[in-house]
Formats: structure tokens, sequence, C-alpha cells
């Protein structure tokens, strides 16, 4: 069971105070704005913020110093949300190693001095508990809730927008909230474990099928690393066949089971301008027409609702009457294509008014009559635009037609029942129903296999530091200073020493007339301050430089390449001082030969851990207190009987 990193109280966080200044929740951390931060790395840009907050409370143990921002959300009626930055001693926390970092691969980075963690809180908690708890395992405790090490690399650990019980602010604005810190800040690389949910469906799978990418990745987060040994060919092959899946083999065997299947893809067949062939093409409409409708309102779909006082000139009689015309023209050209000008002189045997015609068959395309859909589309080859009703009748149910058999059905959509329809086909697809998929036929099994790969991706990434720093470099004149991308290669020890690169660079600025020796002293200074376990590093050479200290590194470096510098720590156990050293060996069924996040459970004989769903342990079901592995367990079957 996972313990979490910190637990930090903030004893009876005050309320907004006299003179304290609010910032623009909007705008917060965006260029200029509370300042310019001109730092090349995390380190330097986290003090200058924190000088523009208000200075709280610290830990009972000195383990943590708080800062908070007042963030206005809006000005009428008057909403404010609190940011709290909480600093935390590393050396004085009760676990010194990230349990995340393990996980998204980062094992092997040095553990730093300090962590800092960004807390929006929520309301009621901050203001009306007289404990704020800052977890790392709770995630329904904040509105949003990030950490960064000092070093630059971080995981944002949770956001709780309008679906996680906020009232104010919605995903997508934390989501830039987050963002905008980060690439302010000057962040390396920020991961996550996706497991956003919104209307109990799974984003990464909805947003998978509906546009290839996990709802994560228009903020640039992408593939890390896997779960489950699914790599990220096998994670990419999985998406692309469930976007691309035809509707024509999955919807009559989903009917099977559910009678309002056929009904809800032909509506969105009927609502939809193009034809929607896939069920990528199907949850990606759906998804964009949601979006498109007003939060309460109603949007009428048939051809009565096409005009409005504010759009047409005629009256709503005259308008009904050309869509009938219109309509019963389409009909006697027995469901095939006709052109518009077709349609146009057939219909002005009756309507006389061409603008008016003009008008309607503009606003008629794509809406359901009756038992039929107007469809409308531009022939590819004439290049003429054409129409055609297209028959409904098998799929929709019997009550459609009402009023003794008059063409008019009024389909009244709300964004709550596209999300009842959404979540009725995924849970047809993709739930407990959709399993019987498996068994199917050969075509339809794949849908279940590709859907567990992609829930099995769950780590993502971005990069923030090649889209930042390197700009930022660009922006900020350092006439007298260069920037040297520097990294160490440590010997810990005097006898029997073992020697570790760190796998990742620092940026450190000196001076154009700096010497040798102080870019030694100067990366010196630099590691001590950002790694725990280099609190007593000596640099001792530069890797393959051979002059004297009092040479000029303008002169006898080449500053466009990497500089790794030679040094050496006191004996220390190397697994102390790393982020995620484990002495745990895994070797799972599935292929994972690492830890991942997911549930483990070890062999009691062998002591190797496998995920427990790869054993037949669901993750509903408590791990049992004796285990043995298929191995352990064939080798004592197969020992000779013991004879007394």
């Amino acid at each position: 069971m996972m313990r979490p990193m910190m637990v930090l109280s903030l004893e009876n966080l005050p309320k907004r105070k006299r003179g304290e200044v609010v910032f623009k929740f909007e705008s917060f951390c965006e260029s200029g704005y509370p300042t310019r931060f001109t730092g090349l790395s995390f380190r330097e840009n986290i003090g200058t913020l924190l000088g523009f907050g208000t200075a709280e409370l610290t830990g009972a143990h000195g383990e943590a110093k708080f800062w908070s921002f007042q963030l206005e959300l809006n000005r009428h009626p008057p909403t404010f949300v609190k940011l709290v930055i909480v600093e935390e001693d590393v050396k004085k926390s009760s676990c010194r190693q990230c349990h995340f970092c393990r996980f998204i691969g980062w094992g092997e980075h040095l553990i730093c001095n300090k962590r800092f963690h960004f807390v929006l809180p929520r309301k009621e908690t901050a203001i009306h508990a007289s404990r704020l708890f800052i977890e790392m395992h709770n995630q329904k405790q904040h509105l949003m809730h990030g950490v960064v090490h000092l070093n630059g690399f971080g995981h944002l650990l949770s956001i709780n927008g309008f679906s996680g019980g906020s009232e104010f602010v919605s995903g997508h604005q934390l989501l830039d909230f987050w963002d905008r810190i980060c690439l302010a800040l000057c962040v390396r690389k920020i991961s996550l474990s996706d497991n956003a949910k919104k209307d109990n469906m799974y984003l990464r799978l909805l947003y998978g099928v509906a546009y290839g990418k996990t709802w994560f990745n228009q903020w640039g987060y992408g593939f890390a690393r896997p779960n489950y040994a699914v790599t990220y060919e096998m994670y990419s092959q999985s998406i692309g066949t469930l976007k691309s899946f035809p509707l024509q083999f999955l919807v009559p065997q989903l009917a099977c089971r559910s009678r309002e299947i056929p009904f809800i893809v032909a509506k969105y067949q009927a609502i939809s301008s193009q034809r929607l062939v896939t069920l990528g093409e199907l949850f990606k409409f759906m998804l964009e027409f949601k979006s498109r409708l007003p939060c309460n309102s109603l949007a009428p779909m048939d051809y009565s609702g096409i005009i409005s006082e504010n759009t047409s000139r005629w009256s709503a009689k005259r308008v009904e009457m050309a869509a009938r015309v219109i309509v019963e023209a389409l009909k006697r050209s027995e469901l095939r294509w006709v052109t518009r000008q077709e349609v146009r002189d057939t219909a002005r045997a009756y309507i006389g008014d061409t603008g008016l015609l003009d008008f309607v068959l503009k606003s008629l395309g794509n809406h359901v009559v009756g038992n039929y859909i107007v469809r409308r589309m531009v022939n590819p080859v004439t290049k003429v635009l054409e129409y055609c009703l297209e028959d409904l009748s098998s799929v929709l149910p019997p009550n459609v037609n009402g009023n003794n058999g008059r063409m008019r059905v009024r389909l009244q959509m709300t964004r709550v029942q596209v999300i009842r329809d959404l979540s009725h086909l995924y849970r047809q697809i993709f739930g407990e129903s959709g399993q019987g998929l498996l068994h199917a036929n050969e075509t339809l099994s794949v849908v279940p296999v590709a859907a567990r790969m992609v829930m099995d991706t769950k780590h993502f990434v971005k990069d923030y530091h090649s889209q930042g720093v390197e700009q930022k470099i660009m922006e900020v004149a350092y006439h007298d200073y260069v920037n040297l991308n520097c990294t160490i290669r440590v010997k810990i020890g005097a006898k029997d020493s073992t020697t570790k690169q760190l796998p990742s660079f620092e940026n450190v600025i000196i001076s154009k007339n700096a010497t040798v020796g102080e870019l030694k002293l100067e990366v010196q200074r630099c590691f001590r301050e950002i790694y725990l376990g280099l609190n007593n590093f000596m640099v001792e050479s530069i890797v393959g430089f051979e002059g004297l200290d009092s040479y000029l590194v303008y002169d006898s470096i080449n500053l466009k390449s990497s500089v790794i510098i030679q040094g050496s720590i006191e004996q220390t156990d190397i697994n102390s001082i790393l982020e995620g050293s484990n002495d745990i060996v895994v070797k799972c069924a599935c292929g994972a030969r690492d830890e991942d996040g997911e549930r483990l459970i070890c062999c009691d004989i062998c002591e190797v851990w496998q995920h427990t769903r790869c054993v037949g342990v669901s993750d509903t079901d408590e791990v049992p207190h004796v285990f043995l592995c298929n191995r352990c367990e064939n080798d004592i079957v197969s020992l000779d009987p013991i004879n007394f």
C-alpha cells in the first residue's frame, strides 16, 4: 500500500487579509503577471514567485513553509480561490523518496533537498475546516494538487473540476492554470497518471476513441511509459483500431442487448452534416455537438425549428409550408439523390417565393423529418449540391410518428441528453456488457482487447524544458554571462567505489570572464543546493579537459556541448540517495519488469512480485495473506512424496 509522501496541516488557514494582493486567476503566471520570470531554471524562479505570496504558517517541526495567493475567479459575483504553495524540507520529511518518480521511470534521479506543492484547496476546506491536509494519496481533497522537485521534475497529482465536485472552476481552467505556472517557472518535465473521469467514463478511453489521444494531450502530455507492459506501439495500434472500427459491424451486435443503440446512432447520424461511419467519428461528433449546445436550453432539430424571429423575415407558418413541399418533392424522387435545382424547380409549382425556398433549402439539410433524414452534400464529381431522403423506419421507435401519421418529429436535445446517450454507448461497448463482444466473432473480439490496452496506459509526461527554456535563453540577454549545460559523474567512497552519472543536466550561469576553477566551484555549489545526497560533493575535474584551473572557460570549453564534471562524495549507500531505489524484483507474466504503480503481490517463496490482476486476483478483492506463484507452486507439486 502506498504511503503519502507528506502529511502537513495548515491550522486555521486565514481568510483574505486586509490589504492582501488579489491576482486574476485566468491570467496568473502569464507573461509579465505577476512579474517576468527571468531565471532559466525552476529553482531560480520559484523564489521570485514566493516573493509575491503571503507567508503563512510553518510546520510543527520546521519540515515545511507555506505561502498563499488570493486569486479572483469572478468579479460579479465575487468568487475567490486560494493557491497555497508548500515548501517541503525533504531532509526533515517522514518520506524522502518519491514513489511517483519511481512509477514514471525517474527512479535514477537523486533525491532533491526540497519539494514544492502547489495546492488549490476546496473552498469549504480552506475556510470552514480547522485543518487542511495536503496528502499525496488523496486525490479528491483539493481542486488541484501538483508537486515539483527542486530540480524541475514534478507530478500533477489531482485535478477536480466540475465533475470532481468543483462549483466555480472547470477542469479545463485548472489545467490551463497549472500549465501557465509550469511554463513560467521553467519546470522540466511533469508526469501524471491519467485517471480522469467524467460521468463515469474514463477520458483516456473516451477521447482516445474520439480523437486518437488522451484528454491531457490538449496541453502537450504524451505517452511516458507502459503499465502492464503495454508499449507505445501497442497503445497506438489499439487507439487506431477503436477509432476506425466500422459502426455497421458494431451496431447490429449491440442491438441484440440494447434496443436503444440503433436509435441513438441514427439520431446523431441525422443531426450530423456528414455520414458517421466509424466509432471514432460518432464519439467525436457527439462530444463536439454537446459542447455547442447551451447548458440548459433546448435545441430544436426539426424543420419547424429552423426559423426564429432573429434569423428569418418569413412567418413560421410559411416556412413550415415550404419545408413540407420540399420534403414531398424529395419523397417522389424515391430516395435517390437529386440536385438542388431540381428540388427548387419542383417546389416552385407550389411556392412562388424563391427567397423563401432558398432559405428553407439552406436550413433544412441534415434534419430528422418523420421517418426520414434530409441529407445534403456536394456531389464530388459534378460539384453540385444535392439532396436526398434517408429512410429511418427500420430503426426509429414506433411511437415517433404521432398525430395521425403527420411527418413531424421534434427532437429537443440538451447536454444532459447527449451525455446520457454517450454514457449508454460507452457502457454497452466498453463496460461489463461489452465483454460479450469477446465471444461474438473474430472481428468484434478486438474491441474489448484494444480497449483494455488503452485503459492500461495511464502514465503521461509533458516536456516543458524544450518548450520554455530554449525560448527564454533567446529572450533573456545575458550580455556578460554564458549558460552551460552541466551534469556530474559522482564517485562514491574511497575503496570499492562506485561511479554514477546523473541522468539530468543543470543550467549553470557564469561570467564570460570566469575561469575553469570558478566553474568548478559554481557547479559544486549548484549541485549541493539541489540534491540531498550531494551535501559533501567535491568537484575534482572536467571530463575531457586537461588544462589548468586558471584557464578561461570561454576559451577552453565548448559552450555548445554538455559539460560533465567529475567529483566524489563520502561513503554512502547509493540507494539511499535515489528517488526510486527499490530492492524488490518484479517479473510478471504480462512482461513487466519494474514497478508501474499498479497493485503488486509477492510470492512467499521466491519473493518475486507480480500484478495482482495478472495472477487472477481482482482489483476489488483483498490480497491473499499467503501467495505462491505458478512456478513455485508447480515446483512443490513436482517434488517426490516423503515416505515415513
